[in-house]
């Protein structure tokens, strides 16, 4: 049956708010940069590494990575095998962000499914070109349960400050890490604990305004979950 909306009404009807019982779904979509390469012709290329990670994973994953400013081309698309024989899927590409591609500045995100998304921004020129914080999952250590980790390093000659903020599902934070030259830091949210294998979070950094990495998805357990 077709329900016509009334007239002068938004032809779109709303979404009813609030959570759904969700299926455990067959993938675990993670995605970081890599590293950043420079050669003397003007070329700087990004590296994504996307994978699809943990026995949970017994499914093809698709992602798609777009370019939000600086250069044209894309969507760029890619299927990720599952985790298999003790080893996640992986695919990893390059973008140049060079001559004519931005000249060092990037914007680029990778969407794959279940509301999954990374996204990565920044000046490979720029201050914050030592910086990096890329994601994994692992049990948390007061929970046991599984949680999105942040792996923040710093190669540059100058101690930093990352910054952490919830930007969904939390309500706490943020959270700040100094990180001095050559060291790791690493932090973990609980997602599964708290808001149902949700997360939502955005990192970055004092060195750099320009440098962000906003990672969203779902933590699957093979248990049944809510939607996000």
């Amino acid at each position: 049956m077709q329900i016509n909306p009334a007239p002068g009404t938004n032809s779109m009807p709303t979404q009813e708010a609030g959570t759904r019982p969700a299926r455990a779904l067959p993938y675990q979509p993670n995605a970081w940069v890599d590293h950043i390469e420079y050669d003397a012709n003007g070329q700087i290329l990004l590296w994504i590494d996307m994978a699809n990670q943990g026995p949970q994973a017994t499914a093809y994953a698709h992602y798609s990575i777009y370019a939000n400013n600086y250069r044209s081309g894309g969507p760029w698309q890619y299927t990720v095998a599952p985790y298999a024989n003790g080893k996640d899927g992986t695919a990893n590409d390059y973008f140049n962000i060079g001559t004519n591609y931005g000249n060092g500045q990037y914007d680029l995100t990778c969407v794959g499914p279940n509301r999954f998304l990374r996204r990565f921004q920044g000046n490979a020129n720029g201050a914050g070109k030592g910086c990096e914080a890329s994601t994994y999952y692992a049990p948390a250590p007061n929970t046991g349960q599984e949680a999105v980790w942040f792996k923040m390093t710093n190669t540059g000659s100058s101690t930093v400050t990352y910054t952490i903020t919830s930007t969904n599902y939390r309500t706490d934070g943020p959270w700040t890490y100094q990180v001095a030259p050559g060291a790791t830091v690493s932090d973990y949210f609980n997602a599964v604990a708290y808001d149902n294998g949700w997360y939502d979070f955005t990192v970055t950094v004092d060195a750099d305004s320009s440098w962000s990495r906003r990672a969203t998805g779902h933590i699957e357990t093979g248990a049944a979950s809510v939607s996000g």
